[in-house]
């Protein structure tokens, strides 16, 4: 049996998806905003007393640094997607059956020559 849900029920699961959604996207700047700082911080302890740095510490470091928000980046997108597109969807989906009803009962309909 199909769940009928009322306007007020739809409202407050959308407002939660977009609540969860703009959580997730306030966390994901916060921690690459630390991310960054403390590469920046970090970079001088990294220096030795000649000045020279490590090159493989700060390639390491530096792919970290990117690939973290690069792949955490890929699954908010995924996430405000899934969240934004929804309403979107529906309606393309409600229009695509109708549309192909409407050829169903045009192809059925008798042929007068």
């Amino acid at each position: 049996m199909e769940e009928t849900l009322t306007s007020l029920e739809r409202a407050k699961k959308r407002v939660k998806r977009l609540k969860g959604f703009y959580t997730h996207l306030s966390v994901y700047i916060v921690i690459n905003i630390i991310l960054l700082i403390l590469k920046g911080r970090f970079l001088v302890f990294i220096v030795d007393k000649t000045g020279n740095v490590e090159t493989q510490f700060i390639d390491w470091l530096d792919w970290n640094i990117i690939s973290t928000p690069l792949i955490w980046g890929v699954f908010l997108a995924i996430h405000g997607i899934k969240v934004f597109s929804h309403p979107y969807l529906e309606k393309w989906e409600a229009k695509k059956i109708q549309k192909l009803m409407e050829r169903e009962d045009e192809d059925n309909l008798p042929r007068y020559r």
